[in-house]
C-alpha cells in the first residue's frame, strides 16, 4: 500500500512538471501574418505588403519576447537606421515569398511609397493602435497564365493575400495560384472555410492562453453536461465581445488598455484553476462567471483576428465562419483532455490528478500574469 502511494505521487509530480514547463516554453509574442493588398492591370502585378518593423532585422526576429515597436519609434530612428530597415526587410521578404508562373521565378522590384517623404509619412494601419508598420510595394510583369507564390518552409509568418472580398492565407511550405485564383474569385464555400480554418488556427495551436483555459474547464466535472454548459456559456460570452469590438461597437484598444486585457486573460485562467481545487461541484455562479470571461477573451480575439476580417468587403460571414472555427478548437481542446484524463478516470486518486493538472494550469497562469506586468 505504501508503496502505491508512493507511485501515485510521483506519477502527478511528473504529470505537474511536464504540464508546467511545457506552457512556460510556449512564445506569446511572435508575428502570426503579414497582409498583402494584390492588384494587377495589362502589364503587371503589385502586391502591398503591410510590413512589421518588429521583424525588420534578424536580432529582432530572433527576440520573441520583445514588445511591438512603435511608429515614434520608426521615426526617431536616423536616416541611416530608416535605409538599413528597408533593406533587411526587403532582404527578409525574398527569403520568404518566391513568385514565379508555375515554371520560373519571376523577377519583382521593391518601393517604398511612405519614405518618399522626409519624415516618412506612414499610413494606419487597419487601426490606428500606433504601432510601426510600413508599406512595401513590390511588382514584377504579369504572366500570361498565372501567377504563383510560395511561402518558403521556416519560421516565417503566414502570408495573407487580399483583394476586395476575398482572402487567401498561404503558411509556410505551401504554394498557392494568386493571381488566377483571385481573378475568378473563389467559391463562398471556400472563402467561409478559409475563415474558419484562420479561427480554429488561433485556439491550436497558437492560443495557448485559450487552450489553458478550456482545459481548466474539464478538470472540475469530468461530466458532458456540466462541461457542455461551461462551453457553450463561454462561447456566448466571446462571441459578443468580439463581434462588437470588430464590427468597432466597441472602440479599439489602445496598447495599454490591450496589455491588460491579456493581463486579464490569464487572472481567469488562474481563477478557474483554484475555483477547481478548492470546489467539489459546479455551482450555478460559475456559469456566471464563466460568462464573464468569455467577454474578456473575446476582446483577445478580436485583437488577432479583427485585422484580417477588416479587410473583407463585408464582416458578418467571415465573422460567424471565425467563430466556428474557434469553436471547432474549443471542441478539439476539451476532447484531447478527455483522451489525456480518460485512462485516470476509474482509478481512485483520479480526483487527484484533475487537482493537480489545475495547479499546474494555475501556475502557468500566474507566471503569464507576472510576464505581461513586467
Amino acid at each position: 500500500m505504501a508503496a502505491g502511494i508512493i507511485f501515485t505521487k510521483s506519477r502527478m509530480r511528473l504529470l505537474l512538471s511536464i504540464f508546467f514547463f511545457t506552457c512556460l516554453s510556449v512564445n506569446a509574442h511572435i508575428v502570426e501574418q503579414l497582409f498583402v493588398d494584390v492588384t494587377t492591370d495589362e502589364k503587371q502585378w503589385n502586391a502591398t505588403v503591410r510590413f512589421d518593423a518588429g521583424i525588420a532585422l534578424p536580432e529582432m526576429r530572433a527576440d520573441k519576447q520583445a514588445l511591438q515597436p512603435r511608429r515614434q519609434w520608426l521615426l526617431e530612428q536616423s536616416t541611416t537606421e530608416q535605409a538599413m530597415f528597408r533593406k533587411e526587410a526587403e532582404k527578409y521578404l525574398r527569403s520568404c515569398l518566391i513568385f514565379s508562373d508555375g515554371n520560373k521565378a519571376i523577377e519583382w522590384t521593391a518601393q517604398y511609397p511612405e519614405w518618399q517623404s522626409s519624415p516618412p509619412q506612414f499610413r494606419n494601419p487597419f487601426t490606428d493602435l500606433g504601432f510601426a508598420y510600413f508599406d512595401i510595394v513590390m511588382n514584377g510583369p504579369l504572366p500570361q497564365q498565372k501567377l504563383n507564390v510560395t511561402v518558403t518552409d521556416g519560421d516565417h509568418p503566414d502570408f495573407v493575400f487580399a483583394n476586395g472580398e476575398n482572402l487567401l492565407t498561404v503558411e509556410p511550405a505551401q504554394s498557392i495560384v494568386i493571381w488566377q485564383t483571385l481573378q475568378n474569385k473563389p467559391s463562398s464555400s471556400q472563402s467561409f472555410w478559409n475563415f474558419v480554418h484562420y479561427g480554429y488556427r488561433h485556439v491550436l495551436p497558437q492560443g495557448w492562453d485559450h487552450v489553458l483555459f478550456i482545459a481548466a474547464l474539464c478538470c472540475l466535472s469530468f461530466k458532458w453536461r456540466p462541461l457542455l454548459a461551461q462551453s457553450l456559456i463561454f462561447t456566448l460570452g466571446h462571441s459578443i465581445t468580439m463581434a462588437l469590438s470588430i464590427t468597432n461597437v466597441l472602440p479599439t484598444l489602445s496598447p495599454n488598455r490591450l496589455q491588460w486585457v491579456e493581463i486579464g486573460i490569464a487572472a481567469t485562467i488562474v481563477y478557474i484553476a483554484i475555483e477547481n481545487v478548492i470546489s467539489q461541484k459546479m455551482r450555478v455562479h460559475r456559469l456566471a462567471t464563466i460568462f464573464l470571461f468569455g467577454l474578456i477573451h473575446g476582446l483577445g480575439f478580436a485583437a488577432v483576428l479583427g485585422n484580417t476580417i477588416r479587410t473583407t468587403d463585408q464582416i458578418t460571414t467571415p465573422l460567424i465562419a471565425a467563430n466556428l472555427g474557434v469553436e471547432l478548437g474549443q471542441i478539439t481542446v476539451i476532447a484531447i483532455v478527455f483522451l489525456i484524463l480518460f485512462w485516470f478516470r476509474q482509478k481512485t486518486y483520479f480526483p487527484k490528478v484533475l487537482k493537480a493538472t489545475s495547479c499546474a494550469i494555475a501556475l502557468t497562469g500566474s507566471y503569464w500574469i507576472f510576464e505581461r506586468i513586467t
